[in-house]
Order: structure tokens, then sequence, then C-alpha cells
């Protein structure tokens, strides 16, 4: 409840402590502001974004990847394993995404991967589990069994996923490869910065090293020889990494 109520103010007076301050960002010519943090990680950030065209509230999660270190395709193996299973009541999926240039000069391939997703106001279960923990509290009898089979049906789409099949069948797959091209283009985008980059610092020549990207995005590759209509289980690990 609290939480929520804290939502609920953000978004009734986002004019008076959002604006001029609040830094505001497109994805694919949807405007948003950042509200505030939600979460960081070594190369990632999460906040807490709200539309400016319809007030909805969204989970941003914005990656870093600096070139050599973390690809576009790492990163969005993420949104493409998201495609791969939507749509599925149990599993998450993203809302959208988008690569853009760093527009970093001492690293001129870095790229910028923003992932939009659903935005839950009460966390995920481990947050609940950790209330609880905290509370010295637990789930009703029946909320735990609804919890449990979510979880479980969840394993299972992903376990038994059948090639082809899958939540979103065909139009599903394809997106999901459409994803990993995407991720491809752009690492190979940033291999050429950085070579043109040496080409004007470097006053010998260099050989000309055609870069593949870091990591293929396996998660639809990997159904490569699979027939349709065949078993290709995933894993957690397959999910998100």
């Amino acid at each position: 409840m609290a939480q929520y109520l804290m939502d609920l103010l953000y978004s009734l007076t986002n004019c008076i402590f959002c604006f001029p301050g609040s830094p505001q960002l497109k994805i694919n010519n949807r405007s948003f502001k950042l509200l505030r943090l939600l979460g960081e990680g070594g190369f990632s950030y999460v906040y807490l974004a709200q539309e400016s065209s319809t007030s909805s509230l969204y989970a941003l999660k914005k990656i870093r990847c600096p070139f050599g270190q973390e690809s576009v395709s790492l990163a969005l193996k993420e949104v493409e394993a998201y495609t791969l299973f939507s749509p599925h009541p149990n599993i998450i999926h993203s809302v959208d995404h988008s690569v853009t240039s760093a527009k970093d000069r001492s690293d001129p391939g870095s790229k910028v991967v923003y992932i939009l997703l659903p935005y839950y106001r009460r966390g995920n279960l481990q947050d609940a589990i950790n209330a609880n923990l905290v509370n010295h509290t637990r789930f009703p009898e029946r909320r735990l069994m609804v919890l449990f089979l979510g979880v479980a049906r969840a394993l299972k789409a992903m376990h038994q996923y059948r090639v082809k099949r899958g939540p979103g069948g065909v139009s599903a797959q394809k997106k999901a490869r459409g994803v990993r091209r995407e991720a491809e283009e752009a690492d190979l985008d940033a291999a050429r910065r950085v070579k043109q980059k040496r080409r004007k610092e470097s006053t010998e020549e260099e050989e000309d090293v055609e870069q593949e990207p870091l990591m293929d995005g396996e998660v639809t590759r990997s159904q490569e020889g699979v027939e349709e209509g065949e078993i290709r289980a995933y894993a957690h690990r397959d999910v998100k990494p």
C-alpha cells in the first residue's frame, strides 16, 4: 500500500517535481519522463518511467554496452527471449525496446539499450517472500497455491517449448529472430565505429579485420536443426543471463 501511494504521489505531482528537472527520453517516438531510480547493476539501471501522453508507469531498463565488454547481442538476448515466449500470462513481456549510440567520444562503439517493461507496484515474488520474513507473516494457502501454479505453468512453457508452436507460434519466433538480427547489426556498427576511430588516430597501417558480434543470439539460433513441433527446452539462464 505504501508503495502504491508513493507511485500515485509521483504521478499526480509530476508537474511540480519532474518539470523542468526530470530527465526525458524518447523510445521509438514515445516520450517518457524518468521519475526515480528503482535499481542498478554492473552496466544497467532500472528507472520508474512515465509515458508523457498517457501518464502510464513502466519500468525502464537502461543497459550501457561498451564495445568489447558487453555486446548489444548479449543485452538484447533478454528481449529476444521475452518475444519468443510472448504472449504467456505467467512470463513477463517487453513493451518496447531501442538501441542508440552512447555518444561517448572516448568509446565511439559503445551503445545504450533501453528495454521498456511492465511496472509492478508491489514488486516481484521474491519481494513478497522477503516481506513475509521481515513481518513474520505468511501467504494464505489459496494465494500460495495460485502463485505456485503460475510459476509451474511458466516453467512448463519454457521446458516444453515446441519450435514454431510456442505461446506466440511462428509470429513470435519471427519477431524474436528480428531482435537478434537488430542486435547483430548494432554490434557490427559498433565495430565499424571503433575501426574508424583507430584509423584516424594511427599513423601506421593496420590490418583491417572484420569483427564479429561478441555473442550469437542463441535463444532462437539454438532451435536450428530442431524440427517444427519438436521440443527445444529452455532454462532460466537461457532467458536472462
